[in-house]
């Protein structure tokens, strides 16, 4: 790292600073962070310039706004880089619990650098902070980004924090399915990465034996929290997992991958008897968070829960199917009504929309 021994750190301060990393998402991806390609754009943006204008490039920090752009970071192990974005999620110490300020590492475009962004996780790092107007010829390219490896059995690790249902058609489906096949309930001639009946049939078969939940529900063979514990639990025994799956390290930032799904990991397993997926509401740690808002006719068991909450709120009279139609839109507009969450001058297009002010509330509700 020649041009970072040439540069001239005097003046620069050294600081601990709690790091991760993003990326910029590609349509088309196979996974993503979040549950869409534009959900992820949302969080991580398009990949073509920073907010400070520049173009993305190799080093590109994102750091709170009190920092001016031009700033760079020196870390010993992993090289330079500098401040020319910013981020939500990018906070002062003492702000959400951070004990350090906060760093992003830009990795780059594309699923490859999701894994190993995941993977690189959240840490303290200690370097070096040269001020922008200390700064004459900031160093670029000399972030080793990759030290950072793609794990190659990713997937493994990540699919059971992956709320899964029917219709899908991608590795994480094929993932269940090599798990299904070792523990026999799926012949492998089925292992398609389709969730079609023959995955479905196979794994409410599973569920029933283990009596996770009953064959006449309607979740059933939707991979939810309960099935998938069960079965990571089933996949240790036979020694097809290691016991030490969720090391710490490593897998910290896979493991908060489910903060953006559905449920929270847990080592306790989940109250049976219910709709699969929904915990005993004494274990307030495990009560799934609503975190975005959904669009019209969408169906998934999110919205069953949406539909029971509502319910218990007398607003909502209708079939508990899970889909985002007009009968739920309008009980939730009751809701926002209820909680004085809209007023009458609020746009039209906000009645019924599940919004931060609305998830915060249901959610604060839910957790009493």
């Amino acid at each position: 790292m020649g041009a970072v021994g040439a540069f001239d750190f005097s003046g620069c301060q050294e600081r601990t600073f709690t790091v991760t990393a993003y990326y910029s998402p590609e349509s088309g991806q196979i996974f993503y962070y979040k549950p869409t390609f534009l959900d992820e754009v949302n969080l991580n943006g398009e990949g073509h310039y920073g907010a400070s204008g520049k173009k993305v490039f190799n080093g590109m920090l994102a750091w709170p706004v009190t920092y001016p752009f031009g700033s760079i970071i020196y870390f010993p192990w992993f090289g330079v880089g500098e401040i020319a974005d910013r981020g939500g999620a990018i906070v002062l110490s003492g702000e959400r619990g951070q004990s350090c300020d906060r760093i992003d590492i830009w990795m780059w475009n594309g699923e490859e650098w999701l894994i190993r962004a995941l993977t690189f996780g959240k840490k303290n790092m200690t370097g070096y902070f040269c001020d922008s107007t200390i700064v004459k010829t900031s160093p670029k390219d000399l972030l080793l980004r990759d030290k950072v490896p793609v794990l190659k059995n990713f997937f493994d690790i990540a699919v059971w924090i992956q709320q899964l249902e029917e219709w899908r058609n991608d590795i994480w489906t094929r993932t269940l399915q090599k798990y299904l096949v070792k523990l026999w309930y799926l012949n492998k001639k089925y292992r398609n990465g389709n969730y079609e009946k023959n995955t479905k049939k196979a794994l409410c078969t599973y569920q029933v034996a283990k009596k996770i939940i009953s064959s006449k529900s309607p979740d059933c063979w939707t991979f939810g929290s309960m099935t998938r514990y069960t079965m990571k639990i089933d996949m240790q025994k036979k020694g097809f997992l290691p016991d030490n799956l969720y090391a710490t390290g490593i897998f910290t930032a896979i493991i908060n991958l489910a903060k953006y799904y559905n449920w929270t990991p847990t080592e306790s397993l989940p109250v049976k008897g219910g709709n699969e997926g929904v915990f005993d509401i004494t274990q307030k740690q495990n009560i799934f968070k609503f975190y975005r808002a959904y669009t019209r006719w969408q169906q998934n068991s999110e919205i069953k829960i949406l539909q029971v909450f509502l319910q218990a709120q007398w607003l909502y009279r209708w079939t508990i199917d899970g889909i985002y139609s007009k009968t739920t839109t309008n009980a939730l507009y009751e809701f926002q009504k209820k909680y004085s969450l809209i007023s009458d001058s609020d746009p039209s297009i906000l009645r019924g929309f599940l919004g931060p002010k609305t998830r915060s509330k249901i959610n604060e509700l839910r957790m009493k």
